[in-house]
């Protein structure tokens, strides 16, 4: 972080004194040199990626459609829509961001919507979070996962309870078998989380049959060795915000952002699918750039 307060501040005072030294090049002058004018564009390109990184591409969530292969998820799941949430890490009050989250997840009309923890920043937005997930219209239900940040500021057994009469189920080390619109059945199962070491991924497995594929939620891809070991269907997580900068040159060398091998996307091993949501909110820096906040939305063939 102080990394990067550093480049930005420098970056502002070069470009004021590169700005006043423009014009009054201008001003005697009546016009600019060629390097005048390169300079002149690199101090507008500089406020624009600033621009982006700090108002434009947080606030607009994208909506990513991910098709996944896996014959026995398909028959269950064919012809519904599933979205797939994370990180919302809301601050003081519901925003521009969280309102366009929920008008965007009301639109596609899903029929479940997955949520993979890390709801909150600030226990004084609680409310606001369970008026958000109250406004998403979902025809089968809400399904989520605590994340580190919720354990971190939170008592997890209030939140935990607040979270439910939302609305929402969250699956704390456990299961449930959901009955589909298309007369179908889905085993759906949660591990509390991961970071923190919480999850047990056997007691979240208790009671579903031999053989029947499952969709795991977690808050992290640090279970993703324990799920290809189980011979999970399907896991989705989130936790690396895919970085917040979609640069891997810069996630490489960054304490923060650098949260392993499986920062965003798709990846694949035995019978398992993993997918890593980039997440909706921000944490520690405001920032986004080539790494919109986003929605999921899965297919499976």
């Amino acid at each position: 972080m102080k990394k990067f307060d550093l480049v930005r501040y420098a970056f502002l005072v070069g470009a004021c004194f590169t700005s006043i030294a423009l014009i009054f090049e201008y001003w005697f002058r009546k016009h600019l040199s060629l390097v005048s004018r390169l300079l002149a564009g690199l101090v507008v390109t500089g406020f624009l990626v600033l621009a982006d990184m700090y108002w434009i591409e947080p606030n607009l969530p994208a909506i990513e459609n991910v098709s996944v292969v896996d014959r026995a998820l398909a028959t269950k799941m064919k012809g519904l829509t599933v979205l797939h949430i994370s990180d919302i890490h809301l601050r003081h009050k519901v925003g521009f961001l969280e309102n366009l989250l929920v008008a965007r997840i009301n639109r596609l009309q899903p029929d479940l919507l997955l949520i993979t923890g890390d709801f909150l920043d600030d226990l004084g937005s609680l409310q606001d979070m369970i008026t958000l997930i109250r406004s998403c219209k979902v025809k089968v239900g809400i399904y989520g996962v605590l994340g580190n940040t919720d354990h971190h500021f939170f008592r997890t057994k209030g939140l935990a309870k607040e979270l439910q009469d939302s609305g929402m189920t969250l699956l704390m080390n456990e299961n449930r078998r959901v009955d589909l619109p298309n007369g179908q059945t889905i085993w759906l199962a949660g591990v509390d989380d991961p970071v923190g070491k919480r999850d047990k991924l056997y007691q979240a497995l208790e009671g579903v049959p031999i053989g029947e594929p499952i969709l795991l939620l977690a808050h992290s891809p640090d279970i993703y060795v324990e799920a290809v070991l189980a011979k999970i269907s399907m896991l989705c997580v989130g936790h690396t915000h895919g970085g917040q900068v979609g640069i891997p040159y810069l996630i490489e060398r960054s304490d923060y952002a650098n949260r392993g091998p499986f920062m965003s996307g798709v990846f694949h091993d035995g019978k398992t699918t993993m997918y890593v949501n980039r997440g909706i909110g921000t944490k520690t820096l405001p920032i986004r750039f080539l790494c919109r906040p986003e929605i999921t939305s899965y297919v499976w063939r």
